[in-house]
């Protein structure tokens, strides 16, 4: 009997693992989560759009992550990649934190003497937003993610409409690196495109290394990036 019911109670738990309905925050699906990720997302770009500061949205990542060993989830992401002078990440980052709704939380640590940055928010919904960096670092990586959720069928994963291809790149062959709505109204989008070009001579890099350099045009945040022998621009556009 003890065995039976051992059978049972453990069929029960499996059957309930894969079937009940969410009971708490961190099991609403995948389809329940985006909404809230792009939300946010779009709040976090409005956020930091700074004249000094250079920013590029990424794609919508969606990847597989186990939420138990017998049931499979997904989990989505998307960056927001701030390119700052030399010396401003602590400035840019609690920026940041003082720029989003009180209720994220937002917070800086500074630790190791103040050389090591840590950024976090609770944007709710168990969506949260997070980036690691050092004090002399020019490139930060704001991530926004979901944490492990539940599939469902059917997932919408189309970003907004991004609007028109910036002038710099009609004449390239430029597609959507990302796109997201803004609070206020409007869509901040990133285009891209092979060929890296040069620096304008009036243009007044933000960052720049080998691997690439970063500017202001107006509105706009120019990025050029070289892996190799490819390179590849990016332009993103001011909520609009």
């Amino acid at each position: 009997m003890v065995a039976a019911w051992g059978v049972l109670l453990t069929g029960a738990v499996f059957w309930s693992v894969r079937n009940d309905p969410a009971t708490v925050p961190e099991q609403r699906d995948i389809g329940q989560a985006l909404p809230v990720l792009r939300t946010v997302a779009g709040t976090v770009v409005e956020v930091v759009q700074d004249e000094r500061w250079v920013l590029r949205i990424g794609e919508l990542r969606l990847t597989e992550c186990a939420i138990t060993p017998v049931r499979d989830g997904l989990e989505a992401t998307r960056d927001v990649t701030l390119y700052v002078p030399e010396g401003e990440a602590q400035e840019a980052l609690r920026g940041l934190a003082d720029g989003l709704p009180a209720a994220y939380g937002a917070s800086v640590l500074a630790t190791r003497g103040g050389t090591r940055l840590s950024f976090f928010a609770d944007a709710g919904e168990y969506v949260g937003v997070r980036a690691e960096a050092q004090s002399q670092d020019q490139v930060l990586n704001l991530s926004v993610f979901t944490g492990c959720r539940p599939t469902v069928d059917g997932l919408d994963r189309e970003d907004p409409a991004a609007g028109a291809v910036p002038e710099m790149l009609r004449e390239s062959a430029a597609t959507v690196r990302g796109a997201v709505v803004c609070p206020d109204g409007g869509t901040a989008a990133t285009f891209q495109a092979d060929g890296a070009g040069a620096v304008p001579a009036d243009a007044e890099p933000v960052w720049m290394d080998a691997s690439g350099w970063a500017y202001r045009n107006g509105s706009e945040s120019v990025v050029a990036t070289a892996n190799g022998e490819r390179s590849r621009i990016s332009v993103t556009t001011g909520c609009r």
